[in-house]
């Protein structure tokens, strides 16, 4: 009977030893996780604040764009001598620095500026006269051109609270764009009746990259784009913007006139789609 007695007190004691060790390693582990949550919720916010805390941030982009040209001056040509779009969409860059400035106290509204550099262009193809003989000739032509901007954009940005190191944001501006240069390359056929295996060896005539002094000196345009940046660590943040951006003026400049009637200036413009990349410091 004692020994009953003794097994059912030491039974209840153990049971009573794990129960409160039980209870207080629940209260324990629940702590633990609240505290551990609580701290990487904090980790995420001072990661945040430490960069966009700052009034001004700097950094780097760089990406490539894709363009292309519209041809804006279809009731004003002549018919038959109007330009249409050829050759699709060419491949160009942007790069520079750019600053965001921080002008309210919320940390989501920054004006956004910088000095960038623009590769862009596009194709046309038109019925034109060439001299190449004594006489002159009418052939169908494919114009690539090319022109390097140097581009000041100004711009607001809106970006969300970070979450997970993510932060999403939004930019819509201009870009001021000078030209520094500018070159075109024609393409045509010298025999319109020559046979098709004889086009490429033969019969089609490519011209060397010319400099293009119809381009005008002053290109604006308006862009618009969605973007995530990612917080690396503390003041080092990389990005991946996409922008779409469209000129809003001529490519050419007053000088550029259609050849079968000089009273009616060319007019087109460029469209352009960037991916940019970049880090903020």
């Amino acid at each position: 009977m004692k020994k009953i007695f003794c097994f059912i007190s030491m039974f209840a004691i153990m049971a009573c030893a794990f129960s409160q060790n039980y209870y207080n390693n629940g209260t324990t582990t629940a702590k633990n996780r609240e505290q551990k949550e609580q701290k990487e919720k904090t980790h995420r916010t001072d990661h945040y604040n430490e960069q966009e805390g700052r009034r001004v941030v700097f950094g780097v982009t760089f990406g490539p764009t894709l363009n292309w040209m519209n041809w804006k001056n279809h009731k004003a040509a002549p018919e038959g001598y109007e330009r249409s779009v050829k050759g699709g969409v060419r491949l160009g860059l942007r790069y520079g620095v750019n600053m965001d400035i921080d002008l309210t106290k919320s940390k989501n509204y920054y004006v956004s500026t910088g000095i960038l550099i623009e590769h862009t262009g596009g194709s046309l193809s038109f019925f034109e006269k060439l001299n190449l003989t004594n006489e002159p000739i009418y052939r169908d032509i494919d114009r690539g051109y090319k022109s390097i901007y140097f581009t000041i954009p100004t711009a607001i940005t809106l970006r969300t609270p970070s979450f997970s190191h993510f932060i999403i944001c939004g930019n819509v501006g201009l870009y001021h764009s000078f030209n520094l240069y500018s070159r075109y390359q024609s393409r045509f056929q010298i025999d319109p009746a020559a046979r098709d295996t004889d086009k490429e060896s033969i019969n089609y005539v490519t011209t060397d990259w010319a400099k293009d002094n119809e381009v005008a000196l002053f290109k604006e345009s308006v862009f618009a784009g969605i973007g995530f940046e990612y917080v690396i660590k503390r003041n080092l943040r990389g990005k991946l913007h996409i922008n779409y951006a469209q000129s809003l003026n001529n490519y050419f400049s007053k000088n550029a006139k259609n050849s079968h009637n000089p009273k009616i200036q060319e007019k087109a413009a460029i469209g352009t789609v960037e991916i940019l990349l970049g880090l903020y410091f």
